[in-house]
């Protein structure tokens, strides 16, 4: 039996390398962003997104799907992670560095149509 079913159902195939998780409420949608270690050869994505619309009865009211992935993430970065490696953390820079580096340029050209 699968310990974390509403992970996998949400397509999550490696579950046991989930690094960490964010969570961005919205006024009318949650935002779950769920980061993996990341290894050589591993086809495994850095991280996946997903939208939860928030239900009509309130706004603060969260979807019960969110709420038991929320569970199951807890459970698992609970458990004990080793700390990260410099090599890994060199890795997450690197690719903050090339998302950052992508949207500065995508706002300089969408600057440049105004002229």
């Amino acid at each position: 039996m699968n310990s974390y079913p509403t992970l996998s159902a949400m397509g999550i195939t490696e579950i046991e390398s989930i690094a960490r998780y964010t969570l961005k409420p919205g006024s009318q949608s949650d935002e779950l962003k769920i980061y993996f270690h990341h290894t050589l050869g591993n086809n495994q994505p850095h991280s996946m997104k997903f939208s939860f619309q928030r239900p009509a009865t309130g706004t603060h009211a969260t979807a019960a799907e969110l709420q038991r992935a929320l569970k199951e993430l807890q459970q698992l970065t609970r458990q004990a992670q080793p700390a990260p490696t410099r090599e890994q953390l060199l890795g997450e820079l690197s690719q903050l560095e090339k998302v950052v580096s992508a949207k500065i340029e995508e706002m300089r050209f969408n600057l440049k149509q105004w002229h």
